[in-house]
């Protein structure tokens, strides 16, 4: 058994962050559908609004009013997009960890469409996390832009 070409482990490293993001996004999906049961909801509700009071302590009583608010249709199609939003991440996962050309051009589109939202968002309040975040999706298509034009050559 041969070792892995050293691009395919920055494609192996790029596929396990999409099934890292794939994963995250399911948690989030079945949390939101469980603030459909109320009983399961109060507890869920005050972990949220404590966690965002710390994060931003004048959001914490306007996070509160909106999870009161939401009715359960946005509830489940929030939770809906998500599980979509994760399922492409998955498919993109295992393309990229089997060294699909597909799935290297499906990567580049959908994450280059992001990246306007993303610049929009650091123009409007720059932090760390954003420009991480923008910076790390702009190696990866950046990486895999290279990859196909010198696969092309």
């Amino acid at each position: 058994m041969t070792s892995p070409n050293p691009r395919d482990r920055v494609l192996r490293l790029i596929a396990c962050l999409k099934f890292c993001k794939a994963a995250f996004l399911l948690a989030v999906s079945f949390g939101a559908l469980r603030l459909l049961d109320p009983a399961a909801a109060e507890p869920l509700r005050h972990w949220v609004t404590a966690l965002v009071w710390r994060l931003r302590p004048r959001a914490g009583p306007a996070v509160a009013e909106l999870l009161e608010q939401l009715p359960a249709h946005r509830i489940e199609l929030f939770s809906l997009l998500l599980f979509c939003w994760a399922a492409l991440f998955t498919v993109e996962g295992i393309g990229l960890w089997r060294a699909r050309r597909w799935a290297e051009n499906l990567t580049i589109i959908v994450t280059a469409s992001f990246m306007p939202f993303e610049v929009y968002e650091l123009a409007r309040h720059a932090t760390w996390p954003r420009a991480l975040t923008l910076t790390f999706n702009l190696l990866v298509v950046g990486y895999l832009i290279w990859r196909k034009r010198y696969r092309e050559r």
